[in-house]
Formats: structure tokens, sequence, C-alpha cells
């Protein structure tokens, strides 16, 4: 019997800086005068481990998750505080489990409202009414939230109502949207005393889009990428808290002429030295990264030719190195959103794609 651990035997290594990641929340925290904050640890905490990241933001009000399997993980590893569950109950059995590990679903659906009617169990939760402002994704038309409000008020398996929306381009802090967005919601809360409301991811905070509301959700910044095209992470204060690192297994001298990697896409523009690193797509490194920065031994250089599997080439003119020396994908010295730009992609995706192998 094999004892073959796929994550135990992988070449590359993931670090993940807590302390980094505690700064980036005190960053939150200075845009969060008269707000409580909701950490949001989706996606397993956009790949930096779902339950290590709760246990070090000690200070959070609460927590997001989209799905009702992260927030049970939560509960069963003791984690007491309030969980958000984004996507809501999505059967009767997820409904009870809300009702029994008191857990706040986002309330999106008509049909929800109608398991809730169906509910015999005596225990009672806090739920958030979520409305569709412009995003067109989940939540109630504005026209509807009346209705679906009092339904959740007449439920005597909800106690307090809460009212959520998301920004479909807070990323551009000066689109049109964003204000109609905003106007939409208020519209709509302010006819409701002392509403409850939760609005703002990480762009939308760093661009205090809306500065008074109970709950910020920040996202992204908390784990030190910019949510911004325009700003880099280091503009925002903020921090790396991954650093994907590999090994440098091969220094090939190559002549002029000769190709690199697949199709032959990038051809030496003279005699040079062409590094091999142990990591690819397969270990969730953007196969799309089009001569992404990397760092071979504490120096910045670029990749060439297509992305394979497991390795990637490395130009190392004027890289003073030696194979086994090791790679910064991104962390400290390479900053993920620029490795996200070269594969025409954002951070998000890459730090969920590495954190998942």
């Amino acid at each position: 019997m094999s004892d073959f651990n796929e994550k135990s035997h992988r070449a590359v290594k993931i670090s993940i800086d807590l302390a980094a990641l505690q700064h980036n929340f005190q960053q939150v925290k200075q845009h969060a005068t008269n707000s409580q904050i909701m950490p949001v640890i989706k996606a397993n905490a956009y790949g930096h481990g779902l339950l290590q990241v709760a246990d070090a933001l000690i200070d959070a009000d609460g927590f997001g998750v989209a799905q009702m399997a992260e927030a049970l993980a939560l509960r069963e590893h003791g984690i007491e505080k309030p969980i958000s569950v984004f996507q809501g109950f999505l059967n009767a059995k997820q409904l009870a489990q809300c009702l029994q590990f008191n857990l706040r679903p986002a309330i999106h659906q008509q049909w929800q409202l109608d398991w809730l009617k169906k509910n015999t169990v005596s225990t009672s939760i806090d739920a958030w009414l979520k409305i569709n402002t412009g995003m067109g994704r989940l939540g109630f038309q504005p026209t509807d939230v009346d209705a679906a409000y009092q339904q959740l008020e007449n439920n005597q398996s909800i106690n307090q109502i809460g009212f959520m929306m998301h920004f479909a381009n807070a990323d551009e802090a000066s689109h049109v949207s964003n204000l109609q967005q905003l106007e939409r919601f208020k519209n709509i809360t302010d006819n409701y005393e002392n509403a409850v409301t939760s609005v703002s991811n990480s762009a939308a905070i760093l661009a205090d889009l809306l500065p008074q509301q109970n709950w910020l959700r920040p996202g992204i910044m908390l784990y030190g990428a910019s949510p911004f095209a325009d700003k880099s992470a280091a503009q925002l204060h903020l921090k790396p808290v991954m650093s994907l690192h590999a090994e440098l297994i091969a220094i090939n001298q190559l002549q002029k002429g000769q190709a690199v990697g697949y199709g032959g896409d990038w051809v030496c523009p003279q005699d040079m030295p062409v590094g091999i690193v142990n990591i690819g797509y397969g270990d969730g490194y953007p196969r799309h990264a089009v001569e992404a920065p990397i760092a071979v031994n504490g120096q910045k250089c670029k990749i060439i030719g297509r992305v394979s599997m497991d390795s990637v080439a490395v130009d190392l003119r004027n890289i003073e190195c030696n194979s086994g020396d090791e790679v910064e994908c991104w962390g400290r010295h390479i900053s993920v959103d620029e490795v996200a730009a070269s594969a025409q992609t954002i951070a998000y995706e890459l730090l969920c794609n590495v954190g998942r192998y």
C-alpha cells in the first residue's frame, strides 16, 4: 500500500505570512470607524487556508463564506463568531443546519422564503435580505424587497434582518454604476428604521464608496493583493500574505536562434543561459502567463516561452545563480498582481488555484 500524499510531495512550497494578514486587517480597520468587519474567507480563504486564517483574525467581528460547507467547517473548528453564508441555504437540510449552528444565511430567492414558512423548529437566527441593485446575480429586485422583508419579519425563525448588496464595478471607483447601485440601495433601506446594512467589498472599502454601514466585507485586500488595475498593493499599504516558491532545477546554455518550450514561441536573441523551474500549470501556476516576472535567488527576471504542466523556463541573463537555488513565483519580491496581469487574469484566481493544489 502506497503512502503517497500529493500535497506533501509537491515540488512547490506555499508560505502564509499571518503577520501580514493581520497588518492588512488593520488597514481595513482604518476605514471601519463605525462599522463591524466581516472578513471574507470563502474558497479556502482565497487559497490561504480557511481555518488558519479564521484563527489569525481574532479581532474580526464575524466571518463571511459562500457555502454551507465552509460555515460548518468553521463551527466544527470552534469558531463561535457570527458567520454569514452568502449563497444562503439551498435546501431544507441546510436550513436546519443554519438553525442548529446559528448561521446567518443570505435570503435572495422566493423559494428560500417558502422553505422558511415550512420550518417548524423553534430556534431562530439572524438573516440577510440580499438586494439586486445592479449586479444581476443573486438578490431580490428592488420592487420585490418589501414583500420579501414582510415575509421574513413575520417568520418565527428569523430575528434581525439585515440588508446586503454587491457592487458590480467597485474596482473602478468612478464608474457611474457604483452611485446608481448605492442610490437604489439607500432608497430601499432608508425606509426601514435602524436598518442593518452591508455593502462594501475590498474595492469599495478602499474607495470609501459608503463610509456609513454596519458591516464591511473585505476580501482580496486581506490577502495583500490590489482590487484595482491602476493601484498596486504596495500603494495601498498592503502586504503579500502568500509566497509561492519553487526550485531552479537546470541551467541550459542555449545558442542564438534556439527555441524554448512548446511551439517554439520564444527564440533566444543571443547566446544565453536559460533556467528551468519545477512549477507549472499542474501546480496552479497560470498557463497563459506571458513573460511573467519571477525571482531567482532574490533577483528579478522573467519567464520565457510557454508554461508547461510542471516546469517553466526563465531568462537568466545577468542573473547570478546555481541549480538548486530558490525561486519566488510571487510573494515579497514578485507581486501576484503582476503575474496575474501577465496572464490576463486577476490575483483572486491565482491565489485560489494554487491553494487548491
